[in-house]
């Protein structure tokens, strides 16, 4: 099962442009990857420009199937992504890679953090050009949380 987020970008209206996310949505997991790889506004424009994914990195395509070695172990690279038949250097798995169309959101910061479409996180490239972090909580207020700092630990 995952853990789904939606990942955005505030525009100077205070408005959001945001995309949905399946996989691995809890700050150990994409709050991690969106700290070390999408360091600037260019790049997460880039990232939500692709429209919503199945996960915000793999060395995967859709219908690839994941390596093992002689043993029947997984194949890893050598920072920890799974390697595929035919792989590519981690990205993200965009739904439009299997012909989906490009679902960007736009919304206020409240349409933003509510619950549209069950997840569990939400992640916002503030106009501070920081990541923030809100957990949102099921009839219960929206929590802003720490992202672990990945880059600098």
């Amino acid at each position: 099962m995952g853990t789904r987020s939606r990942i955005g970008i505030e525009l100077p209206d205070h408005s959001v442009v945001s995309v949905y996310c399946h996989w691995d949505g809890y700050p150990e997991g994409n709050g991690r990857i969106l700290v070390e790889h999408y360091l600037n506004r260019e790049d997460v424009e880039e990232l939500i420009d692709g429209g919503g994914m199945s996960t915000l990195r793999t060395r995967g395509k859709w219908n690839s199937n994941a390596l093992r070695d002689e043993n029947g172990e997984w194949m890893s690279d050598a920072a920890g992504y799974l390697m595929y038949e035919n792989d590519r250097e981690p990205q993200p798995l965009y739904y439009t890679e299997r012909g989906e169309k490009v679902d960007i959101m736009h919304s206020s910061f409240d349409e933003f953090i509510k619950d549209n479409c069950g997840e569990e996180y939400a992640y916002l490239y503030n106009l501070d050009d920081n990541w923030k972090c809100y957990k949102i909580n099921y009839n219960a207020p929206v929590e802003l949380v720490e992202i672990p700092n990945y880059v600098t630990a």
